[in-house]
This record gives structure tokens, C-alpha cells and sequence, in this order.
């Protein structure tokens, strides 16, 4: 037989609408034509559908130049949606880009975000002049789930934003509208049938929050211009309109390689590029991070990374802390993103910088060694040394052979290690059984448990090593907490209830019996009592040595309560714990799980502090992404540990 290869179709639609009835925007149109070119000098053949509106030349004309067929209207996006799906086969890869108006209004499904409500789109309606239809996020949703069961590889870029009910100032370059009741009662929103199978695959993770995700998050992508109390704007570009999203994206592709690039690359870089030109914008990215930017990526391992900052004085800025495990002293190498996958930064462009000063969320840098080479935003860091894991020191048994060998592994890793000695405390103790096998023992000199079986005679110093550096990391993040006296604390309140009604706050433990058949165990609950937004990041930490971020999403901001707004001020997530099938093979019928809950002032990220479960390569984004809000520099941040005791039935 030959050599068969599977052939991936790439589909696109592009919706950019600045012709609208009430507040046209300018740049919309250009935007989607900007990526269509993009795309089409990048691939060599897509299946693309591109549906504009554009205002007339004529201030006094309300007619619009395009053909009705490629209009933006609520039929022809939902029905180009659904062409895609039957079209495209299993592998295929679907992008989408919307650049327009969206808005926002109270939730309507059991998918809905309590906290800030329902998202939509702003499209124009069907057959009628300056008139408009919302296509509200649960139904897009819906047809974007159609699209990850089938298969499909899907990517979704909205720049638009859904703070409509926070203008402030009448302002032409922000793409929202105010939410419409009156546009709303023409169009009920009729969910399809299908949205009570939750995300199905996602009922084999270990723990997740089902049923608050109506799509797998592993199959797509989704990256919106900011988040639900921000606003997406309008600016110009050498001359021309263009929404802030559109044009760094554009931008980020063609400087960086582009597609096939990992998503979480691409933000990373963005992220970059607006510190410096919107800091009161924050893009925000869900789902499968690693996921290739319109191409399949073959790459699985990820190294985690930290983007770098220029500032104004031409200073360096590590977004990254305190509160991820930073220390003074610690040492980065970077390198220009472009390189982060090749390892190319392991040539001349790689410049060696060491922690100056450890903030609570960002670090200053200073570099080791003059260089010629300037380091600049949009660059990354990769960690060296981990001064925090030397808290964690590792005692060796008198009685292993070859002790050289293994401190000059262990010593290789970020680790404090020695001898046997009777007085001396320690976290990890390494010993060979009467099986002549290795064991790995806690600070109380009990076995490890869910660890893998370690011969002798087939596991050697350097396998053992990142076993136990694997074990630090984890024991690291399990004990990062800030001070239980820090103010930050009580501007806001964060608990977990049972079903039953039980209230359970940090640190107790809280005993629950596995329940395939129920949609969810338990409900994470945060308040946020003061007067500014928090973010939240929710992470599993599970028997089996793993730490996942359960929200797959950047973070989930809580903006103070504001029934004017809409917004709520409270955060409500369910979820529900497994025992996983590896534990149950060992004879064992329950495990026990972390919820580690960060909560800080202003954007961040923990995703490097993740990691996969033992034995198995990180296959989600490590690369951290880090904003702020313009006008607000505090550094808050509080961790709190959940501790969850599932049994099997």
C-alpha cells in the first residue's frame, strides 16, 4: 500500500458589519477582509464564506452595496454555520471571525453565566432594513457543538464586546449596543434539542463542571476581544479603522508564522501587544489552547512559558510572582516567541535574566550579562532555577548504590538533596524495598501512593529525579498561600455546597459518593462584597499527581454587584468529582482531590503551574497570561485549598 495521507479541508466564515441602523462602526468590514486575504495567501485552497455590510459613501442612503445572499443576517450566518458542519468531514478545521457590535442580556439556559448573563451577536435581521436580530451565545453554542461532535477542529474569534449596560460616554469605537427587549420579543430563543448531553466526553475527566460546559472544550478554541465588563474598541492603524483584536491578530500571524502556531503562542503574543496599546482591554482565550491556529499542530509537549514585558523605562517585567512560585534570585532564559517551539531560542537569541524582585503577581528582571540583543515585549521566558522547590529537600537512602549517579541527577533538577541522615527533616525520601524496588516515601516516611512501580533493575537515578520533581511542583502549588491576615481577603468570600445544602469554606474536608448519572456533586460559590472586579482561576489537584484548570479558560471575572448592570456579583460553578479508572485498577475505591481557587485584583495566569497527570506529557496550554487593568496597578491575590474525599459506590 502507499503512502495515504488524510486530506483536512479548511473552512472560514468571516462576518464583519459596520453598516448598522444604530451606532455603524467603521473598521469591521476591514477587518474580515484583512484575515480573508491573509487566509487565502497562507492556504493554499479554503472553502470560504464571507458575509459584510458596509456603510454607504451616501450619509443620507440606508442601502447597503452588497448582495442580499452575503448580507450578514441572522439566516445566512446560522445557515453557513450549519452548511459548514454537513460539508466538512471529521479533522477538517473550521475558523470563524466576527467583527461587530454584541451586547448582552439576563441568562436563559443552564448553560448561561449566572454572574454576568447571556452573550450575543448582533446580526441584521432577515429581510428588513435597519432592523437587527441577536444570535444569543447558547445558540451559537449549539452550532458550534455540532461542529466539535462531528469532529471538526474549530476556531472562534469575536471581536466585539458585551458591556453594553457600562457606556459611560458616547463613544463611536466600542463595539457594543444596549440590549433591546423590544428586538428580543420577536425572536425567542429556541434551544435545539441536544443541550441535556452536556459535553459528554468531558464525563471521563476526573473532575470538571459539567454541566456548565455545553461543548467540549478539548475540540475549539474560542479567543474574545475582552471580558463581559470591559469594552472592545475601535482604533486606527496607519491611516485605517480597525478593531484592536483584528489588527494585532493579523499582525501576531504574520510576524510569528501564523498557522499552525499554538493558540496559546498567539495569545501570548497578544496579550503582549495590548499592555502596551490597550491595557484597559483584555482578550480573553477558552478551551484548547494548544490547539494549531488553522493548521493540526503534531506537537504535544509544551514548555511552560512566561511572557515578558518591556516597561516605559525600559526595564524588564516577568508576568509572573509571589503567588506562582517566584522567587528573588530565580533565573529565566528568554527568547522572541517565534522560537518557543523549535527550541531555536537555544541559540544566539537567548538572553539569561535573574529575578531582581518578586512582586505578588509580576517580577522584575535584570539581565545577567551585557548583550547586544534587546529583549522586548512579546518575548517569553522559560524558568531555569525554581529557588521555592529547595523548601521541599530530598533524603536518599544510605543503602542505594551508585549515589554519585544520583545526585548529580537529582541535582540537575531544582532540588535540595542529601544523604541519609536521622535528624535532619525532609519531604521526600527515596528507599529500595525488599522487592528491590524503589520507593518514594512523604515526610511522615509513608509510601507515596499512585505512583509507578520502580524496579530496580529497570529504573534509572534520572527517571526517579523527575518523578520527585513532578511530586515538589505539585507539593509547591498544594502549599502556595498568601498571609490568612491579607486585607484583599475580605472583599471577597469563596464556599463550596453539597447538594444537600451543606456549606463547606478552605480546608475542610468534604466527603462525597461518586454519581455518574447526576449532573453535578457540589457547586463552587464566589461573592465578590467589594467595589471592583476580581478574577478567578479554579485548578484540580488530583490523586493521580495531575493539576488541570477545570474553568478552561483564561479566568472567570466577577464584577461587583450592579443589578443596573446586570451583574450579579456572585460566581456559581458546579462540578463533580470521579474516581478515576487507574485508581480503582490499584484496588483503591476513593481518592481525594484539591480545589485550589485563586482569586486576584487584577489578570493573571497559573497555567504554568500545571501539570500533567504522572507518566503522561502536558497536552494543554502552559503559557501564562497576564493584564491589567488600566488605572488599577495593585498586586492582591489570595489561594485557597478545597479538599474533596470522592468514594466509588
Amino acid at each position: 500500500m502507499g503512502d495515504q495521507r488524510i486530506t483536512v479541508t479548511h473552512y472560514a466564515i468571516l462576518i464583519g458589519i459596520d453598516a448598522y441602523p444604530d451606532r455603524p462602526l467603521q473598521g469591521c468590514v476591514r477587518d474580515v477582509q484583512t484575515i480573508k486575504t491573509y487566509l487565502e495567501g497562507v492556504v493554499g485552497s479554503v472553502q470560504l464564506q464571507i458575509f459584510t455590510a458596509t456603510k454607504s459613501t451616501n450619509p443620507e442612503s440606508t442601502n447597503l452595496s452588497e448582495d442580499p445572499i452575503l448580507l450578514p443576517t441572522y439566516h445566512n450566518v446560522t445557515s453557513a454555520l450549519e452548511k459548514t458542519t454537513t460539508m466538512a468531514k471529521a479533522g477538517d478545521v473550521v475558523y470563524i471571525h466576527y467583527s461587530g457590535h454584541g451586547t448582552r442580556g439576563a441568562p436563559s439556559s443552564e448553560f448561561s453565566n449566572k454572574s454576568t448573563g447571556d452573550l450575543a451577536l448582533v446580526l441584521l435581521n432577515d429581510g428588513k432594513e435597519n432592523d437587527v436580530r441577536y444570535l444569543w451565545g447558547p445558540r451559537l453554542a449549539l452550532s458550534l457543538k455540532a461542529m466539535v461532535d462531528k469532529g471538526l477542529v474549530v476556531t472562534l474569534v469575536l471581536d466585539c464586546c458585551f458591556s453594553a449596560s457600562l457606556y459611560r460616554r458616547d463613544d463611536p469605537s466600542v463595539r457594543s449596543l444596549l440590549y433591546s427587549p423590544e428586538i428580543d420579543s420577536k425572536f425567542p430563543l429556541d434551544l435545539e434539542k441536544g443541550t441535556e448531553d452536556g459535553a459528554g466526553g468531558l464525563a471521563s475527566r476526573d473532575a470538571s463542571m459539567l454541566p456548565n460546559w455545553l461543548i467540549n472544550p478539548d475540540g475549539y478554541a474560542i479567543l474574545v476581544a475582552c471580558g463581559p465588563h470591559e469594552e472592545a474598541l475601535e482604533r486606527k492603524f496607519d491611516g485605517q479603522t480597525h478593531g484592536i483584536l483584528s489588527y494585532f491578530l493579523h499582525r501576531t500571524l504574520t510576524e510569528c508564522g501564523g498557522l499552525g502556531k499554538k493558540h496559546k503562542n498567539i495569545y501570548d503574543h497578544l496579550r503582549a501587544n495590548f499592555r502596551d496599546s490597550a491595557p484597559q482591554q483584555n482578550p480573553v482565550l477558552y478551551g484548547n489552547t494548544s490547539q494549531g491556529f488553522f493548521l493540526h499542530t503534531n506537537s504535544e509537549i509544551t514548555i511552560p512559558t512566561v511572557p515578558i514585558t518591556e516597561k516605559r523605562d525600559g526595564s524588564l517585567e516577568l508576568q509572573a510572582g509571589r503567588a506562582h512560585g517566584v522567587s528573588d534570585g530565580d533565573r529565566f532564559a528568554m527568547f522572541p516567541l517565534g522560537s518557543a517551539e523549535s527550541n531555536s531560542g537555544l541559540r544566539g537569541d537567548l538572553v539569561i535574566a535573574k529575578v531582581a524582585q518578586a512582586r505578588a503577581l509580576t517580577s522584575k528582571l535584570e539581565l545577567l550579562d551585557t548583550t547586544s540583543i534587546r529583549v522586548q515585549t512579546g518575548w517569553i521566558a522559560k524558568s531555569l532555577t525554581r529557588l521555592s522547590l529547595h523548601r521541599f529537600p530530598i533524603r536518599l537512602a544510605s543503602d542505594i548504590l551508585h549515589q554519585d549517579e544520583w545526585l548529580t541527577a537529582l541535582k540537575e533538577q531544582p532540588l535540595n538533596v542529601f544523604i541519609d541522615v536521622d535528624n535532619q527533616p525532609f519531604s521526600f525520601h527515596v528507599v529500595l524495598n525488599s522487592n528491590k524496588e524503589y520507593e518514594i516515601l512523604d515526610e511522615s516516611d509513608q509510601r507515596i501512593i499512585n505512583l509507578p512501580t520502580m524496579p530496580q533493575a529497570e529504573s534509572d537515578a534520572s527517571h526517579i529525579c523527575k518523578i520527585i520533581e513532578h511530586l515538589a511542583r505539585f507539593k509547591l502549588v498544594r502549599e502556595l498561600a498568601d498571609n490568612v491576615e491579607n486585607p484583599f481577603r475580605a472583599l471577597f468570600s469563596v464556599q463550596i455546597i453539597s447538594r444537600s445544602g451543606d456549606i463547606f469554606g478552605p480546608g475542610r474536608w468534604i466527603e462525597v459518593e461518586e454519581d455518574k448519572e447526576a449532573k453535578f456533586m457540589f457547586e463552587l460559590q464566589v461573592e465578590n462584597k467589594g467595589n471592583k472586579s476580581i478574577y478567578v482561576y479554579v485548578y484540580d489537584m488530583g490523586t493521580c499527581w495531575q493539576i488541570e484548570n477545570i474553568l478552561r479558560g483564561s479566568y472567570e471575572v466577577v464584577p461587583s454587584k450592579n443589578s443596573g448592570q446586570g451583574f450579579t456579583g456572585a460566581l456559581k460553578k458546579k462540578l463533580k468529582t470521579m474516581v478515576p479508572a487507574e485508581v480503582r485498577e490499584r484496588g483503591y475505591r476513593q481518592c481525594e482531590d484539591i480545589i485550589k481557587v485563586f482569586i486576584t485584583s487584577q489578570p493573571t495566569s497559573f497555567d504554568s503551574l500545571e501539570l500533567p497527570k504522572l507518566g503522561e506529557s502536558v497536552k494543554r496550554s502552559a503559557t501564562s497570561r497576564a493584564g491589567r487593568e488600566e488605572g488599577d496597578s495593585s498586586e492582591e491575590w489570595a489561594a485557597l485549598n478545597f479538599l474533596i474525599r470522592t468514594s466509588a459506590k
